[in-house]
C-alpha cells in the first residue's frame, strides 16, 4: 500500500485525508483498528522488511500546531473572531454545522456568522465521525523535505511534545495543505528591545494567546454552559489603556472593534477580566500600497428582493456573470482548427459584456455598489472616516473585501477613542514604566514624524505570506514543485561580507541554469498574459490596478505558485509522476465547498483516477 503524508490539519488537510481513505476503501475494511502506531512501520526506511500494511495505517496528517483546524485551531481563536460565512456555507456536505452547534436566532445579524469556537467544535466532531484522530500527529513540525533517488519523499520532523525529538519518515505520496495563512507577515521595523522584557508587539495570529494571558479569555464553551459571568472589580488582570493596530485588512477591522468595545465587558466574549475605561485605539494604515479594505454590510438584497447574508449573495452564480473576467467569452462565431466556423462562448456573457449597452450597464452597476457601500460607511462624515475610504472600486481593488459582521462596526469606529493614522511605522521603541509591576510599553514612531506614546500593545494585522513554511533540500526543489518563493538571482551579501542565510521562503542565487530558464519562461508567459487580460478588461473599462511586489519581498523577486488547477505540477504530470499535490492555494469565499472539491480531485489524481492534459 502506498504511504501518504498530508502536511496540514486544517480544513483542507482534514477533508483530503477522509476523501483519500474513502477512495482506497479503507472504511470498508473489516479489520479496522482504533489506534495505529505513532510512527507506523511503513513510514520508516525499513519498509521492504515490514509486512504489507493496511490502507488505514499508511496515511498520516501532520501539523505543527497543538490543535486541528488551522485558522480555527484553539490556540488561534480570539474573543470576537467570526467567520465571514453564515450557516450552510462553512460545513462539509456529510455533516451540517447545525447538527453540531445549533444556529442562534436572536434577531442580531451578527448571529448569521459563525463564531470561531463553533467551527473548531464542528471540526472536532467531524474528525470523530470519520475516525481521523488516529491519523493526525499534532506538534509535529516539518523542518525540511527532500526527494530520494527512488522518487520517495523524505521528511525530517521535529516533535515538540515530550520527549522532544527529531524523526525522519519516508512516503510515496506527499500532499501539502498548509494553505495561505501559515506564515505571518511581520513588518520589518526598527525597534529597541530589552532581552528580558521586549516591546509588546504581536501578530494578529497571536491575539488569542495574548487574550488568554492578559484578559482571561476562555475560547471554548462547554456544551451546556452559560456565558462567562463578569468577575468582580478586583480582577487580577491589568487595565489596558492604549493599543496600536497596524494594517487595513479585514482582521484590523475586527481588532479595532474588539478593543474599542472592550470596556462594555460583553459576557459573550468569555473574558474573566473587566475593563473600566475605554481603550485608546490607534489604527495605523499605510499611506501607500493597496489601502484599507472594502467592508460590505452583513445582509444583502438579491435581485428577486430576498434579503440574505452577504456571503450567500456573493456565492450566487449570477455574480460570476456580473464580474468582468478574461476567462469568459461572449457568444460569437469563431474559426476552428479545421478552418470551419463554429459558435463559442455564452449568450449571457454577451448580454452583459459583449456589447456597448451591456458594458455600460455593468459599469453603472458597480458604481452604484461603490456608492451604496460608501453611504453605509459614511466616509465623508468626518476626516477620520475619510482616511478609511478605499482607493479603487470594489470590482477592481487590490485590497481585500470583507463583511462587516459586527453589526455596529462603523458606529464603533466613529467613537472618539478610536484614532486613525495614515502613515508607516518606522520604529517601535520599548519603554519600561517605573511602576510596581515594571510593565513594558512601546512608543510607536511614524513616518510623518508623529509618535504614539505609552502603547500597551502593538498588533500587526498585516496578513500572511503565501509561502509554504518548510525548507526544501535542495532549495531549488521548492521551485521545481511550483511553490511560491523569494529568489535572489545573485548572492545576497550583508555588510559584513557574509552571504544572507536562506529562510524557508528565500532562495539565494546563483541558481542552476535549468531553474533560471524556467523562471524566465514563466515570466514571458506572465507578460503575454497580462497584456491579454488588460486588453480584455480595458474593453469593459474595468482597469486593473498596477500592483507592486509586497513590502515583505524586499530586494528578492517573488515567484508565485506555478500549479495546474492550483493543485499539481505540470512538469511532474508530463512525466507521469502523481506523487505530489497541494491544497488550499486559493482565495475563495466558499472555502468548505472548494476544499471538498479539491480533496476529491487530488485523491483521484494520486490514485490514478484522473486523466490530465495540462498542455490544453
Amino acid at each position: 500500500m502506498e504511504r501518504v503524508v498530508i502536511v496540514g490539519a486544517g480544513l483542507y488537510g482534514l477533508i483530503a485525508a477522509k476523501t483519500y481513505l474513502q477512495l482506497v476503501r479503507a472504511y470498508e475494511s473489516t479489520a479496522k483498528s482504533t489506534e495505529i502506531a505513532e510512527i507506523p512501520a511503513c513510514f520508516t526506511e525499513d519498509i521492504d522488511d515490514s509486512p504489507t500494511a493496511p490502507a488505514e495505517s499508511c496515511l498520516l496528517v501532520i501539523d505543527s500546531a497543538s490543535d486541528i483546524g488551522g485558522t480555527w485551531a484553539e490556540e488561534r481563536l480570539y474573543p470576537n473572531l467570526l467567520s465571514q460565512n453564515s450557516y450552510g456555507l462553512y460545513e462539509f456536505s456529510d455533516l451540517p454545522l447545525s447538527d453540531v452547534v445549533p444556529e442562534e436566532h436572536a434577531g442580531d445579524t451578527q448571529n448569521q456568522f459563525i463564531a470561531g469556537w463553533k467551527i473548531n467544535r464542528y471540526l472536532h466532531a467531524w474528525v470523530e465521525k470519520w475516525q481521523l484522530k488516529k491519523h493526525i500527529r499534532l506538534n509535529w513540525t516539518v523542518d525540511d523535505i527532500s526527494r530520494l533517488e527512488t522518487k520517495e519523499w523524505k521528511l525530517n520532523i521535529s516533535v515538540s511534545t515530550s520527549p522532544r525529538r527529531r524523526i525522519t519518515i519516508i512516503c510515496d505520496k506527499l500532499v501539502l495543505a498548509t494553505g495561505l495563512t501559515s506564515v505571518p507577515n511581520m513588518p520589518s521595523t526598527k525597534g529597541s528591545s530589552m532581552a528580558d522584557n521586549p516591546a509588546p508587539v504581536i501578530h494578529a495570529k497571536d491575539v488569542g494567546e495574548w487574550a488568554r494571558e492578559h484578559l482571561g479569555y476562555q475560547p471554548l464553551k462547554a456544551p451546556d454552559s452559560e456565558a462567562v459571568s463578569i468577575p468582580a472589580k478586583d480582577s487580577p488582570y491589568p487595565q489596558l489603556r492604549s493599543v496600536a493596530i497596524y494594517g487595513g485588512a479585514k482582521s484590523s477591522f475586527d481588532l479595532v472593534h474588539f478593543f474599542a468595545t472592550l470596556h462594555r465587558n460583553d459576557s459573550k466574549l468569555h473574558l474573566k477580566s473587566t475593563q473600566e475605561n475605554p481603550v485608546q485605539v490607534h489604527w495605523i494604515i499605510r499611506d501607500r500600497g493597496v489601502g484599507p479594505a472594502w467592508m460590505v454590510p452583513p445582509m444583502s438584497t438579491l435581485p428577486n428582493g430576498n434579503t440574505v447574508a452577504s456571503d450567500k449573495a456573493a456565492s450566487s452564480r449570477l455574480l460570476t456573470h456580473l464580474t468582468p473576467c478574461c476567462y469568459k467569452a461572449p457568444k460569437r462565431l469563431s474559426l476552428g482548427p479545421s478552418g470551419g466556423l463554429h459558435w463559442e462562448g455564452s449568450w449571457l456573457v454577451w448580454l452583459f459584456h459583449g456589447n456597448p449597452l451591456g458594458r455600460w450597464w455593468i459599469r453603472w452597476l458597480w458604481r452604484s455598489i461603490d456608492k451604496g457601500l460608501e453611504e453605509i460607511a459614511q466616509y465623508g462624515s468626518d476626516p477620520k472616516m475619510e482616511k478609511l475610504r478605499p482607493e479603487r472600486s470594489v470590482v477592481s481593488c487590490a485590497s481585500g473585501i470583507g463583511i462587516a459582521n459586527q453589526g455596529d462596526l462603523w458606529e464603533t469606529i466613529r467613537l472618539p477613542h478610536v484614532n486613525v493614522h495614515r502613515s508607516v511605522i518606522t520604529d517601535i521603541e520599548t519603554i519600561r514604566e517605573k511602576t510596581t509591576d515594571s510593565s513594558t510599553k512601546a512608543a510607536v514612531h511614524l513616518a510623518d514624524s508623529s509618535c504614539i506614546d505609552e502603547v500597551d500593545l502593538v498588533i500587526h494585522a498585516t496578513g500572511y505570506k503565501p509561502i509554504v513554511p518548510i525548507q526544501f533540500e535542495p532549495a531549488s526543489l521548492r521551485l521545481e514543485l511550483g511553490l511560491s518563493a523569494l529568489v535572489d538571482l545573485g548572492a545576497s551579501i550583508h555588510e559584513n561580507g557574509e552571504i544572507a542565510a536562506e529562510t524557508p521562503e528565500r532562495i539565494n542565487g546563483p541558481l542552476e541554469s535549468t531553474i533560471s530558464d524556467r523562471i524566465q519562461h514563466w515570466e514571458d508567459l506572465d507578460q503575454r498574459s497580462e497584456v491579454m487580460v488588460r486588453r480584455t478588461l480595458n474593453a469593459t473599462r474595468c482597469a486593473l490596478p498596477d500592483r507592486s511586489p509586497p513590502s515583505w519581498a524586499e530586494s528578492h523577486k517573488l515567484v508565485p505558485y506555478r500549479l495546474f488547477r492550483r493543485m499539481v505540477v505540470p512538469e511532474l504530470v508530463a512525466q507521469g509522476d502523481r506523487s505530489f499535490a497541494t491544497l488550499g492555494v486559493i482565495l475563495s469565499s466558499t472555502i468548505a465547498v472548494v476544499a471538498e472539491v479539491q480533496a476529491l480531485w487530488v485523491a483521484a489524481f494520486l490514485t490514478g483516477g484522473a486523466r490530465l492534459h495540462c498542455g490544453h
